[in-house]
């Protein structure tokens, strides 16, 4: 009789724990512990396209303008994105891009952010060693649970931000994506990386050839023309960027599904003792998207983590309730009829 009423016990226990644990994998579990970025991401990314202007930097410096400047050059962008490190809700992640042209790389850039494994966006509160740039924004993805609304982006390049607009719903290698754009600058480059591979400075004599070469106005040329006897010899110059991007995003992961970008890098002449920037020519003005093998890529990577939110947000907590609200109905029944059988004249 003893043994009974403590099978009654443990199954009415154990099933509303069951029923109690499903709720929290469901809505504690899963949204705080599974929607976010895994600490093994290593997501790599490959893009072609053209750079319709090139510049090149060495002709520069020999004076040669005629020679400097290439153009319909095919071009691959391969990027990864890395957790580096873990510390709590937060990730150490690296972006790291080599940009070739006519399979000759041209420019490598690694930025390291401290962020949000769950929004993406940067946080402060981070490890003392972690090295990492002063982002705001969204750095290298979108956040699980991406909404039909507007998000601020980080322009590593300049080091600003710039607005990014939700515009549609769209269906995307097999997902209902949704569609993002964003359209910046011109504003000045600032990152060291890049400005390292771009001429810091012209001779005097080629500049005054490149006011005539260059794509400025009359009145900038008039005024770089009226600046040339006050410049130094070599002469800064400084470049700025603009451009637009089209992010074709699956909500529940927010991986970025297909990526399309024009980008133009302007080369300038500094104002002394101002912050003009007189342009002179583009040097380098590329468009470029997500090649077959990077979408395939993006498209395990959503699969992954959907299949991951199914299994930990849906299928498990519903077998677990299951279990538990059988526990408890069986616990119910044989308590109601220990108590049948114990009325007098049972």
């Amino acid at each position: 009789m003893l043994a009974k009423k403590w099978v009654r016990i443990v199954a009415l226990v154990l099933g509303v724990v069951l029923i109690a644990g499903a709720f929290v994998l469901a809505f504690v579990i899963t949204p705080n512990l599974v929607a976010r970025l895994p600490s093994d991401t290593n997501a790599q990314r490959s893009y072609s396209g053209t750079f319709k202007v090139l510049l090149d930097s060495r002709a520069v410096a020999r004076g040669n303008l005629a020679a400097a400047f290439t153009s319909n050059v095919p071009m691959t962008v391969d990027r990864t994105v890395t957790v580096k490190a873990t510390s709590g809700g937060s990730a150490l992640v690296a972006d790291k891009r080599t940009t070739s042209a006519a399979g000759q790389a041209v420019e490598q850039t690694t930025w390291q952010y401290a962020l949000d494994r769950k929004s993406l966006e940067p946080v402060t509160n981070h490890p003392k060693d972690w090295v990492v740039v002063d982002a705001q924004g969204l750095t290298v993805s979108f956040p699980f649970g991406a909404e039909k609304k507007n998000y601020t982006g980080w322009v590593p390049e300049t080091t600003s931000t710039t607005p990014v607009t939700y515009v549609r719903t769209a269906s995307k290698a097999g997902f209902s994506t949704y569609v993002y754009t964003s359209a910046y600058g011109p504003s000045r480059i600032t990152d060291r990386q890049v400005l390292a591979g771009l001429p810091p400075a012209i001779p005097k004599a080629t500049l005054a050839l490149a006011v005539n070469f260059g794509t400025a106005t009359a009145a900038q040329k008039a005024q770089l023309a009226a600046l040339l006897p006050k410049l130094s010899d070599p002469v800064p110059l400084a470049y700025t960027l603009q451009g637009t991007d089209t992010f074709w995003v699956e909500p529940e992961t927010g991986v970025v599904i297909d990526v399309q970008r024009h980008q133009v890098r302007t080369v300038g002449v500094p104002v002394p003792g101002t912050s003009t920037l007189v342009p002179l020519f583009p040097v380098a003005d590329y468009s470029y998207g997500q090649t077959a093998a990077g979408t395939n890529a993006a498209v395990h990577d959503a699969n992954k983590g959907r299949n991951a939110l199914t299994l930990y947000g849906t299928t498990l907590p519903i077998i677990v309730g299951l279990v538990g609200a059988a526990l408890v109905g069986g616990g119910v029944f044989l308590t109601l009829r220990a108590r049948k059988e114990a009325e007098p004249g049972a």
